[in-house]
């Protein structure tokens, strides 16, 4: 996906310097997964901004779950509940926008939820929520 967006143009001192960004890039991760419960499972998140970092969390309920301090995070509200609540594994996004975690899940695992989140670049994008069966 092609970020949309429009260009700025900053004045610094004498010169000028021409900075091109997107204003308002989209995107939107969405996380899939492959695979059974227990044994091998393949997570793929898509949509996510180009190189940007992608965690994969997991946590045991669905719900409502705020990040506290986290340097990139602080605040975001995830579709995971807090019981048993953690970072599996992160990787960074390719060039686009594809992140690919692969592993065994045991039988403590099934049942549970998994989601993605991105960061620094787009700021913190949270993907949809995944039941692991």
């Amino acid at each position: 996906m092609k970020p949309r967006g429009s260009f700025r143009v900053a004045l610094w001192g004498l010169g000028a310097a021409l900075w091109a960004a997107p204003a308002m890039a989209q995107y939107e991760p969405v996380l899939t997964l492959e695979g059974s419960c227990p044994g091998m499972l393949r997570a793929e998140v898509s949509g996510a901004p180009p190189r940007d970092g992608v965690w994969l969390l997991f946590a045991s309920e669905t719900g409502s779950f705020r990040i506290p301090f986290w340097q990139y995070c602080e605040g975001v509200e995830l579709g995971l509940g807090r019981r048993n609540i953690r970072a599996v594994d992160a990787r960074n996004a390719d060039e686009f926008g594809f992140a690919v975690f692969e592993g065994i899940a045991s039988q403590r695992a099934c049942g549970g939820f998994l989601q993605a989140l991105t960061f620094p670049g787009a700021g913190c994008l949270t993907s949809n929520v995944v039941e692991i069966d």
